[in-house]
Parts: C-alpha cells; structure tokens; sequence
C-alpha cells in the first residue's frame, strides 16, 4: 500500500523495535524513519497463575476462553507449556487480534473464533451477537488491562473470569531516549503513535523525567493514538490526539500517513 505522506518523515512509536518490526519495515519502505521507544516492560506473574488457570478450565468448563493479547498467549505457555493445549480442547478459544491468533496458532492452538482488531469492543460485539446469556467465559489477561471487557460480557448475562497472568512496569530509560527528545523538542518528530493507555502513562513518566515537555505535546508534534481507551488515557493528561478507526497499528499508521 503506497504512504506517500509518510516519505522524509519521522515517527515514534511506544513499541520495541522488536514488537515494532512490520511497522518499521512498511515506513521504511514508503521513505519514512521510525524511532521505536521500549516503554513498558512485562512482568509475569508466579508459575501458580497458570495452575490457577488450568484448575478454572477444568472444574468451571468455561464455554469461551478469550485471549486479548499475543502477551498472555506466550506467558501462559512459557509458564505451563505442554499443560495448556489438552486443556484448551474443552472450550471455544477466541482470539483478540491478527497476532494473538498466530501466537496461538504457533503452539498449536484451534482459534475458532478471530477477531481482526485487538480491542475489547471487538469481543463484546462478537459475543452480544450469540446466546451468550448463562454463558461462561475466561479472560487470561495483564493486570493493567481496565474493567471494561468483564463489566460489558457480565452486562450480557455471562459469567465471567479472569485470570491475572502478568503486569507491567515502566522501563528503564533506554539510549533512543536521548536522541527522540532532542529530535522532539526540535519539532523533528512528525508523529507519535500510542498503543496502549499503559504505554501513555509510562511514556509520559519517562518523557518528564527527560524533557519535561509532556505539557506541550500538542505544540511539538501531531499524536496518534490506537483506540479509544489510548485516547482517553491520553486526554486525561490534557493531551488531544487523533484515533485510528481501525483499532490496530496498522490502523494507525494509516492515519498517521494521511494527517501528515
């Protein structure tokens, strides 16, 4: 797909150059630069979360099991690897975006279910479309996702449970840090593009103790934000942002490439 408003431009992205590969592969190609800022780490949680999961899928016999992230996917079978897919054969595995359905898939997981945008919205559409009252489903997910996915499926008559399987926490300052924030504070970074309201605030953190130019963002560079909780997450520190209609990186991209 041919970007032009992305030739000699920069971009940031609250990503690893690893979880950011294709990104910064398709930019390059269109004659773009990205810079990739790590600002979150994950942080898996003990071994005994995953018994805790596969004890809830053996006594509960939940009809769903909803993976809403690529994350929870390896954590879980890094934990409990060979325990996990006899298990999951009880239930309706569901997966919440493009790269949770390959993680899945690459451990041998049936998806019968897949969901193109990695978005709670996403699933509770899905499942208020089905009989989903008296219905069971289990959420293995990070402790810093929001409330939203559980109270909207309890809303529909489900009963649903979650299972905690990581947090996250702001990394370490990394060197790309140096050269973003003079690039930044220049007005050389056309675009930033957030893609988790973890990733705002962790940025920010980071950002404040750098440059301390989180409270004139908007005056240094156009902010794209991945969905609506990023969005918000973004405005409730006075920063206005523009928002992807497709809730996915690539969405965002594409945004990115027509505002600039």
């Amino acid at each position: 797909m041919e970007m032009p408003g992305l030739k000699n431009k920069i971009l940031a992205i609250t990503r690893s150059e690893r979880d950011a590969e294709e990104f910064l592969q398709v930019v390059k190609e269109q004659g773009g630069r990205v810079i990739a800022l790590p600002v979150i780490e994950i942080v898996p949680r003990n071994p005994e979360v995953a018994e805790e999961f596969l004890d809830k899928l053996r006594k509960k016999k939940p009809h769903y099991c909803a993976f809403m992230s690529q994350q929870a996917v390896n954590i879980l079978f890094g934990l409990a690897r060979n325990k996990i897919a006899p298990v999951l054969k009880s239930t309706t595995v569901i997966a919440v975006g493009p790269k949770t359905k390959q993680s899945l898939e690459q451990h041998g997981i049936q998806v019968s279910l897949a969901l193109e945008k990695s978005s709670s919205f996403g699933l509770i559409d899905l499942l208020s479309r089905v009989e989903s009252a008296g219905k069971k489903i289990i959420l293995p997910r990070s402790a810093a996702a929001n409330d939203f996915a559980t109270k909207e499926l309890t809303r529909l008559g489900m009963e649903v449970d979650e299972v905690l399987l990581y947090s996250v926490r702001t990394r370490a300052v990394e060197p790309i840090w140096k050269e973003f924030c003079d690039l930044l504070s220049q007005k050389r970074i056309d675009a930033i593009i957030f893609t988790s309201a973890s990733n705002v605030n962790s940025f920010l953190e980071i950002l404040d103790k750098l440059s301390k130019d989180e409270s004139k963002l908007n005056s240094l560079t156009k902010v794209v934000s991945i969905g609506p909780f990023t969005t918000k997450a973004l405005g409730d520190r006075g920063i206005t942002c523009f928002e992807a209609e497709e809730h996915t990186v690539k969405g965002a991209l594409q945004l990115a490439a027509r505002i600039l």
